[in-house]
């Protein structure tokens, strides 16, 4: 099965879809290729992450390159410059690995994030410092939360500094340990407000510069190797064989209703709403298995297994319409009901128990 990449998420779609169901783009690349890119530069290694060729500021690396700076600094000025030293690696860890872990658990960032990054390390620290940006665009919008902070860190270092046996790295922490709880509260403010902010109307974007293009390594493409469907061949024809028996079934059961139960009885209702509901749920799970066939771009335990959930279901819908029709063919010439009645409180609770999974 032939894909493309979609341009904004970077997820792979199927050829014929038309829009990108994760995000709703309808800009699309050709997946037919592998670039093979450039070696970053030594300011790329140390302050940023490589996602595919496109680097995006690394704010765990900067917080403890920063931390251990700034202990290591004030190491000058104590008498155990060892002692302080060791404290400086100790906490510059500490400040890298929490962010570390928080960039881990979120995964890759969005294509449009990533286009949006890279300016150089000057301007991308002011981006840091001073603005939000948009996911769904990698539009840059002024925080005021961290001018706020940055406002209040400035002005408690400098009242630190006024005070007898302050040295300049104790100021610094007394402003941090008084600006961190604002700027806390504000992000969490901005979070469920306005996760995603966008600039006022009529107000300038903030658009990429162009940098002069560096001497870097050629770039080589190679073709991409083919993504073999022969298990979902597999699972549509088993699927298109089981459409067909449903409907077999269902036409049989209809019209065994009908001899049994001219309308408009109140049982030849019940019974007929009962297999309508069954057909209704039938063919939504025979839905949601093709959008899985034609949606999933190569195999995976995790497919694999809600495939086998979903096929499961459609042949336990299958099975009890069989009991039903067997049990009808049965009853035609019988006064006694009991054993239908009871198949069809049994259908009933199967399409019960798949909606509520659902």
């Amino acid at each position: 099965m032939s894909t493309k990449i979609c341009k904004n998420c970077g997820e792979t779609v199927p050829e014929s879809a038309k829009f990108c169901p994760y995000c709703k783009s309808t800009e699309f690349r050709n997946a037919q290729e592998i670039v093979t890119y450039a070696e970053p530069n030594i300011i790329q290694k140390l302050f940023y992450w490589q996602y595919d060729g496109q680097f995006m500021l690394a704010k765990s690396k900067i917080a403890g390159i920063s931390v251990f700076l700034l202990l290591f600094l004030t190491a000058f000025t104590t008498p155990v410059f060892g002692g302080m030293v060791l404290v400086s690696i100790i906490f510059g860890l500490l400040a890298f690995l929490v962010p570390y872990l928080i960039h881990y658990l979120k995964g890759k960032p969005s294509k449009a994030k990533l286009d949006y990054n890279n300016y150089g390390l000057i301007t991308d620290l002011k981006n840091l410092a001073f603005y939000w940006q948009n996911s769904r665009t990698g539009e840059y919008v002024l925080a005021k939360t961290k001018l706020i902070s940055f406002a209040f860190f400035l002005l408690f270092t400098a009242f630190a500094m006024t005070l007898p046996h302050f040295t300049i790295f104790s100021s610094i922490f007394v402003g941090l340990v008084f600006t961190v709880p604002i700027f806390v509260v504000g992000f969490a403010i901005h979070k469920l407000t306005n996760n995603n902010p966008t600039n006022p109307p009529g107000s300038k974007k903030q658009e990429k510069p162009k940098i002069k293009p560096k001497k870097e390594k050629k770039v080589f493409t190679k073709p991409a190797p083919e993504i073999s469907n022969s298990a979902f061949e597999g699972y549509a024809s088993q699927l298109d064989s089981l459409k067909k028996e449903y409907a077999t079934k269902d036409a049989h059961a209809r019209e065994l209703i009908e001899k049994k139960f001219q309308p408009p009885q109140i049982t030849y209702t019940k019974f007929i709403s009962v297999v309508d509901s069954s057909k209704s749920l039938f063919n939504s799970e025979a839905d949601k298995v093709e959008n899985i066939i034609s949606l999933a771009s190569e195999e995976s335990p995790r497919i694999e297994a809600e495939l086998k959930e979903k096929f499961k279901n459609l042949n336990s819908i299958i099975d009890k319409l069989e009991d039903l029709t067997n049990e009808l063919v049965l009853s035609l010439d019988s006064t006694k009901e009991d054993d239908v009645e009871g198949l069809l409180g049994d259908m009933e609770n199967l399409i019960g128990s798949i909606k509520d999974y659902e």
